[in-house]
């Protein structure tokens, strides 16, 4: 059996990680994964002090961080591209939003799988788009678009049929992702279910991702093994990293 992580950020670009390339790698192979999809976040934060470069320029700026994560991984572990795009709008922010109280950030984010720098860079920046845009664009390009930890403290709820699925399981220890909700949701509308540890530190292990009986090297074996529902998802809670690796099917 083989395990990859489907959410984890390093710190060449994620600036809310403190954990670099070679370190990432470096915890993984210690917990026996044979891979991870690497979802740094198009955020605000991403590029709070770029505010005035190019696209082009941005976009190769992201992309440093999933090419220093193969650079670390050599050739004995898969890395993949994917990205958790957050599309909080610049002020002012929609009427339905401010009077739900919201004034600035929105927590939502989204994971797109089956990412090519191609698409990125071609694209333009994909932080001002409306969600019904970002939806239909990644589909269009035939990736998949999850909602990341759906049911986390400040997230709004959108239009399921916006997405392929929801992640069912955050491992992220710092947030309340209600990941009970997210699992009965996805069931209910019958979604993708997946699994991540969104881990963004050095002292953090991993807790989720999928299991698979073979082995995912490439977005196309990722989005095809996504779609035919033929994985297990990893749902570690526990709090002691020798016990990391509880699967469910």
């Amino acid at each position: 059996m083989y395990k990859l992580e489907l959410h984890c950020h390093n710190r060449e670009v994620s600036v809310c990680s403190n954990c670099p390339a070679e370190q990432l790698i470096e915890i993984y192979q210690k917990a026996g994964y044979s891979g991870l999809v690497s979802t740094n976040h198009i955020n605000r934060g991403t590029y709070e002090r770029l505010p005035d470069w190019p696209w082009e320029q941005k976009a190769e700026y992201f992309l440093a961080g999933f090419h220093a994560l193969k650079a670390a991984a050599g050739g004995d572990f898969d890395v993949l591209l994917g990205c958790e795009i957050n599309l909080s709008p610049v002020e002012p922010l929609p009427m339905k939003w401010q009077k739900q109280g919201w004034r600035g950030y929105i927590p939502n984010d989204y994971l797109i799988y089956g990412v090519t720098e191609e698409w990125l860079i071609r694209t333009g920046d994909m932080r001002y788009m409306p969600l019904e845009e970002l939806s239909r664009i990644a589909r269009e390009a035939g990736f998949l678009i999850v909602h990341a930890h759906p049911f986390r403290t400040g997230t709004v709820m959108q239009d399921p049929k916006l997405f392929d699925g929801y992640e069912v399981f955050n491992g992220n220890g710092w947030h309340n992702s209600n990941n009970d909700l997210a699992d009965a949701l996805a069931g209910m509308r019958g979604k993708i279910r997946t699994s991540g540890s969104d881990l963004h530190s050095v002292g953090d292990f991993p807790r989720g991702g999928i299991e698979t009986e073979h082995r995912i090297r490439d977005n196309e074996t990722l989005l095809r093994t996504l779609r035919s529902g033929k994985y297990h998802l990893i749902l570690n809670t526990e709090t002691d990293p020798e016990e990391a690796g509880t699967v469910k099917s």
